[in-house]
């Protein structure tokens, strides 16, 4: 078990939020640092994938020119 120091304001809000939805202070503090580190992870993700984009020149316009694309193919076929 660890100790954690949290403002006097932030722990008023988090123990309201336990309060309404019936559950402990643990359970919205556990929760909010998994929902952190995931946001980190897909963060991560996410800057790896732009780098590798810049890198192979795939900009914001190619992809949406991509997308017009494949839509238009979609819609012909479609008929």
């Amino acid at each position: 078990m660890a100790t954690l120091t949290v403002a006097d304001d932030r722990l008023l809000e988090v123990d309201e939020c336990a309060k309404n939805e019936e559950r402990s202070r643990d359970d919205i503090v556990n929760e909010a640092i998994s929902f952190y580190l995931r946001k980190k992870r897909w963060n991560k993700i996410f800057e790896e994938g732009d780098r590798l984009a810049a890198k192979n020149g795939i900009t914001e316009d190619v992809i949406a020119e991509e997308i017009k694309s494949y839509r238009e193919e979609k819609k012909s076929a479609d008929k």
